[in-house]
């Protein structure tokens, strides 16, 4: 046979299977859904060829899941269909035989994943297409994304999945190929590149793409439309070695393969070889006459065996068939080996990830069982092996006595459907059970690699077996039906990964309510302060619903258990209703419970509960917009007094509130109405006022109620409004129950209070979704230059507060102000609480079981004959002791003494410098959760238990400490001093704060911890990033309030010292007021300037009014000693200066700016840090330059900026080991 001629036929063989025709169809549709749905960035055209190249990954890794069949199937179908005996013979070379089947699986499957691009264009330009979004049409983006990211992920794939399959002579082979090029190239790679940081070993394991995908996370929204993905560079050397592994997996494949009926030839075959002939070949011989003459012809008398057939018999045949199946997968090749491997590597490395921000965690049982109990729905964790395993290993055990061409005897035997059913689901149980055991085992191994040793093996027992196991199993049971009614193994592999496709991608196609997503539910929670908390009740629910709908999958799946050639569909039909009597009352009974489960599901919901999916939520936000934004500017009174009657009950869950606002007109018009906006859906139980009023909207659907008053309320004038609240959770919602009031550690914000006037931040904000909603164009917040906005003052109100809050006893409640007194009634515990300043309107109420550590920081002059800046204009508070106390869970102490340390250097830090702290008390309480951040409120900071677990290393960052002053700090940034919600306003709160954090940590802990926290804070700029971005006046992310601001402090710090900074810090705090007009970035900017030396202004200008970068290099740096033993220094230095726009649009700019140059001995190995011989600013223009300095030691580094105090996304090379030639 000729290779064309096997090709051919291979290829067209291929090409007309099913399975074939369901993969091009789903990555056809996938290409044209996927977009369709999408939501980019601003600025970014939906067929730019950085949105395909996304897209291409995407479906790449979706690709190598299910795409096996081919290859598989290709390499192995001789032998499955055992017509490999006589292929073998026929006149063909093996590498004709190998290579023209591959390379026929190989075209099939380049044509699958090029579908992936005909959706696509069917997406773009197709009927319904978002023209609005589109870019020019450019082949190239298609061609080079087909041919440099997807085509070489499908030679190697395809290589290595015939490869495993043709050696193996199984073409499930290829699937747990597939599998393990995932966890390789994916799992292992991001391991390898961010753990590790190995980066260029982990670039090199990615076969996939998703590095370029990150890289792109750095480009610019023009060079996201505009730029090609080109093979050169790392990627180029990525995809030679990853074509070298294929075309050895290749060379591998012709060497080991025979064309031949293959005999095991292993030491156990040998041994029971030689027992069976020792020595000799047994010799046939045929009875003589004689022997014929003497042969027993009398009858054969077989024993009467009393032959048993009940339930007794069918549980021993389950049990053997679930031990059989048990042991089938168990003693292949990666049936148990692939997980244990994973959950040892998962254990061993985990001080690697068991860190936040460079700081190690404690391995506390709850924080590992996150990483070892991911939802069925969750892709981003190295146990979605799990599933994928369970899909190829349940069709295994289906097809097992077909493909062993046993099933016509084993079929003819006496045991029931449902028994060879469940058996073979035991056995396929036992195997996911011992998964769970080596994830339990992993987390174990974890503990002890982090030196943690308080095992809590029975919330691991609860979490894994009772809670991930179910999860497991319910998957198990639906890919085994899929499987039994499919009825081909491979396109029930392909069903099945679809249906698991659905699971993980469900809320991509706007599919969120749990009860359409198999074995979904609302999630749960473990924490040491509430166990799992309410969170396990509509688990339950949502699980016995499921079980539910498992029991009914396994009596169909029963029914149409397929039995000797019974495989016509018509055929199986009419067995199933030949069955179906036997299995009558079994299949009402799952119908029943499974309307029953799902009914009072539905009911819980969407009844007692609004569902609303993310359109619905979107929809809602519109509505509120478009209904009630024409009173954004309507006149409104102001909160000055608010008292409050809290009544907490843990143990039910519920909370009731009785409410007083003082409200006062400070307008000079009068108001007609009092609008409040209240919680969507939930509303308020009683509003009343004293003074006669009525209402006119009462719309608790969309949370917004407007009350005319009878009389006016004329300028200065003030009246009260009183309103009760019962807050108690109706069942529980698609989400769950909420967990404001809860057994322990209960936390009550004020969000759920009415609020007076329009929530403008209710509005749709992304361009696209009001575009669609039919809503004009805003910007996400008000430009820095409106000044309306600057005169809105709602979200700066300051309020006198006191609240008395009741809970159980034995509980501590706590709210803001000083605890007046406490009493006692039947089994409630009542705390009154008063403030004694004015606070920001953002307050919370909390109770739990606290353990109290108390402290003092008692006030002193900053200097001699000095008072306090005072933050509060207007107010005189005099110098006493300020009570600390720090509420915790009493096993949670590990950070408490850092917290009360870092809270007294803080409040002595920001009082000496900005204002005297105004409150008698401050207070910082722990909650259930797992973030590890704070949050502050007035005079409080609230925790969740994730704080708790850090453990900083004795010589590394003190993370814990700076986050406690970064939020003591919010006393003065974002609560004293309030900007205008318009751009850049994050900068007046968070980078101010983090600013001040970092001096309070210079002067505690030292220069050199100061340096570690800039250090950690340089590696953001490390993550690809784009450079497009507003300039910081005008910030509009996480990274620029939280990284870039604060380190444009500090860099402003070093030209002009820290008291300058810090009088324009106080400028700000004595000069802006809570009243309009609020303050922006452009005030602190003016301020800046004004603190500033003419000669810098220009830095000022660089670091806040414009996004700038420098690309700073040392191209030679050499040294000579002179004759008096001094050392001469010559750099040779280039330097360039851009700006960047917040499109990418780069413009170059003429340099000529002060920035350092230095020069350091030598670093001995004794030595922790290197000396410095000479730091000094030089003034660097653009352009090539040379520099010679004088030290007086002999150098070892030398460069430009090498603290890195400017941008430079490139900062490896702004210095370099000095090279030495001979004396002058």
């Amino acid at each position: 046979m000729k290779f064309t001629e096997i090709f051919r036929f291979e290829f067209r063989y291929q090409w007309r299977h099913t399975s074939t025709w369901l993969l091009f169809g789903l990555f056809l549709l996938f290409g044209f859904l996927i977009l369709r749905m999408v939501t980019l960035p601003d600025g970014t055209y939906l067929n730019a060829p950085g949105t395909i190249a996304f897209f291409t990954v995407f479906g790449s890794v979706i690709w190598v899941v299910i795409g096996g069949v081919v290859a598989g199937d290709a390499a192995t179908r001789d032998r499955q269909t055992r017509m490999h005996p006589l292929m073998y013979t026929t006149p063909v070379s093996k590498l004709t035989y190998l290579g023209a089947r591959f390379l026929a699986a190989l075209a099939v499957n380049a044509l699958i994943l090029l579908s992936l691009f005909a959706g696509c264009l069917l997406s773009f330009y197709g009927p319904g297409a978002k023209t609005q979004f589109m870019g020019p049409f450019r082949l190239a983006s298609y061609f080079t994304n087909y041919g440099f990211l997807a085509l070489p992920t499908v030679v190697a794939t395809t290589a290595i999945q015939f490869t495993v399959a043709a050696l193996s002579g199984r073409a499930i082979a290829s699937y747990v190929a597939s599998i393990l090029i995932l966890i390789f190239s994916q799992f292992g790679g991001t391991t390898v590149h961010y753990a590790l940081e190995w980066k260029v070993l982990g670039s090199l394991m990615d076969l996939l793409g998703t590095s370029i995908v990150v890289e792109m996370e750095g480009w610019t929204p023009i060079d996201k439309n505009t730029r090609l993905i080109l093979l050169e560079g790392p990627w180029l050397w990525n995809r030679l070695l990853w074509f070298g592994l294929a075309a050895g997996a290749l060379a591998f494949t012709y060497f080991r393969f025979r064309l031949g009926h293959v005999i095991p030839n292993t030491p156990w075959t040998r041994i029971f070889s030689r027992r069976s002939n020792p020595g000799r070949s047994p010799v046939l011989t045929s009875p003589d006459a004689s022997d014929q003459g003497n042969r027993d012809t009398s009858p054969i008398n077989l024993p009467n065996r009393f032959r048993q057939f009940g339930i007794t018999t069918d549980v021993r045949q389950t049990l053997a068939i679930a031990r059989t199946s048990f042991g089938m997968i168990a003693r292949s090749r990666g049936g148990l080996t692939l997980v244990a491997l994973l959950a040892i590597g998962t254990g061993l490395f985990a001080p690697e990830y068991m860190e936040w921000l460079g700081v190690p965690l404690l391995a506390r049982t709850e924080e590992v069982l996150r990483t070892l109990t991911p939802a069925l729905s969750s892709f981003k964790t190295q146990w979605i092996i799990i599933p994928f395993l369970t899909i190829f290993y349940a069709g295994e055990l289906v097809w097992r006595e077909r493909e062993a061409g046993l099933n016509e005897l084993s079929d003819t035997t006496p045991v029931r459907e449902w028994v060879l059913l469940l058996g073979k689901f035991l056995g396929l149980s036992l195997v996911i059970i011992t998964w769970v055991t080596f994830l339990m085992g992993a987390g174990i191994i974890n503990q002890l690699v982090m030196k943690y040793h308080h095992f809590e093996i029975g919330v691991y027992l609860k979490a894994l077996f009772g809670i991930q196991l179910t999860n497991y199993l319910l998957f198990a049971l639906l890919v085994y039906a899929i499987h039994i009614l499919v009825n081909q193994k491979y396109i029930g592999h392909m069903v099945a990964i679809g249906v698991y496709g659905y699971i993980l991608f469900a809320s991509m196609i706007g599919l969120e309510h749990n009860i359409l997503i198999y074995a979904s539910d609302p999630g749960w929670s473990y924490s040491d302060m509430l166990g799992f908390g309410p969170t396990i009740t509509p688990w339950l629910w949502f699980k016995f619903y499921w079980v539910s709908w498992a029991f009914l999958l396994a009596v169909i799946a029963t029914l149409f258990w397929v039995r000797s050639k019974e495989g016509g569909l018509h055929a199986r039909f009419q067995r199933a209703k030949h069955r179906f009597a036997a299995y009558r009352p079994a299949f009402w009974m799952a119908v029943v419970l499974v309307a029953g489960s799902g009914g009072f599901i539905f009911y819980n919901t969407n009844v007692l509960n609004a569902y609303l999916n993310q359109a619905d939520r979107l929809l809602m936000r519109a509505k509120y917009e478009r209904r009630y934004g024409s009173y954004w500017n309507a006149p409104r009174p102001v909160l000055v007094r608010t008292r409050l009657q809290v009544e907490l009950y843990p143990d039910e869950q519920k909370a009731e509130i009785a409410g007083t606002y003082q409200l006062v007109n400070r307008g000079k018009v009068a108001i007609d109405s009092i609008h409040l906006s209240t919680i969507p859906q939930d509303g308020i139980a009683a509003v009343s006022f004293n003074r006669p009023a009525f209402p006119m909207v009462l719309d608790d659907e969309l949370g917004y109620r407007i009350y005319s008053l009878k009389n006016p309320l004329q300028p200065g004038d003030s009246l009260q409004m009183h309103f009760k609240m019962h807050i108690e959770p109706r069942g529980f919602s698609n989400t769950g129950v909420d967990a404001s009031v809860v057994a322990n550690g209960s936390h009550l914000t004020s969000d759920w209070m009415p609020v007076i006037g329009y929530q403008d931040d209710r509005r749709l904000r992304d361009v696209r979704d009001r575009s669609t909603h039919g809503l004009a164009p805003r910007t996400e917040r008000p430009s820095l230059y409106d000044v309306a906005a600057r005169n809105d003052t709602r979200h700066a109100e300051q309020i006198d507060l006191e609240a008395i809050v009741g809970t159980t006893r034995g509980q501590i409640g706590v709210a803001p102000g000083a605890l007046r007194r406490t009493w006692t009634k039947g089994d409630r515990q009542y705390f009154h609480y008063a403030t004694n300043a004015p606070i920001h309107n953002d307050y919370a109420f909390f109770s739990a079981r606290y353990a109290v550590r108390e402290a003092h920081w008692i006030p002193h002059s900053p200097r001699s004959g000095q008072t306090f800046p005072n933050p509060l204009p207007g107010s005189q508070p005099t110098v006493k002791p300020v009570t600390i106390q720090i509420y915790y869970h009493p096993d949670h102490d590990a950070n408490v003494e850092r917290m009360v340390k870092s809270a007294q250097a803080s409040l002595a830090y920001y009082s000496r410098e900005f204002g005297l702290y105004p409150y008698s008390h401050f207070r910082v309480l722990e909650r259930p959760g797992p973030g590890r951040g704070m949050h502050a409120e007035p005079m409080t900071i609230d925790y969740q238990e994730g704080y708790s677990l850090m453990n900083p290393r004795p010589a590394g960052l003190d993370l814990p400490y700076h986050i406690m002053a970064h939020e003591v700090a919010h006393q003065w940034w974002g609560l004293f001093l309030s900007p205008a919600a318009v751009e850049g306003a994050g900068v007046l709160v968070e980078s101010l704060a983090t600013y001040s954090a970092m001096q309070v940590v210079e002067e505690t802990l030292g220069y050199e911890h100061l340096l570690r926290y800039l250090s950690q804070m340089r590696l953001e700029y490390e993550v690809p990033r784009s450079r497009a971005a507003p300039p910081l006046l005008r910030a509009n992310n996480q990274f620029m309030n939280y990284r870039k601001g604060p380190f444009a402090l500090y860099v402003l710090r070093k030209y002009i010292g820290k008291d300058r900074v810090n009088d324009a810090l106080r400028r700000m705090l004595r000069d802006y007021t809570p009243n309009p007009p609020l303050p922006t970035t452009l005030d602190f900017y003016r301020e800046l300037q004004t603190v500033t030396p003419d000669s810098l202004h220009v830095m000022v200008h660089d670091l806040f009014a414009a996004n700038t970068f420098w690309e700073l290099e040392t191209q030679r740096a050499t040294a000579k000693q002179l004759k008096e033993g001094t050392w001469q220094v010559i750099l040779e230095l280039e330097a360039r200066k851009m700006t960047v726009d917040s499109i990418g649009m780069e413009t170059n700019v003429l340099m000529k700016d002060w920035i350092e140059i230095g020069v350091y001995a030598p670093t001995a190995k004794d030595q922790p840090s290197e000396k410095v011989l000479y730091l000094r600013k030089h003034r660097i223009s653009t352009g090539k330059q040379t520099i010679i300095l004088t030290v007086p030691e002999k150098p070892g580094r030398a460069g430009l900026d090498p603290n890195h105090l400017l941008i430079d996304l490139n900062p490896g090379n702004n210095t370099k080991k000095l090279k030495m030639e001979g004396v002058l």
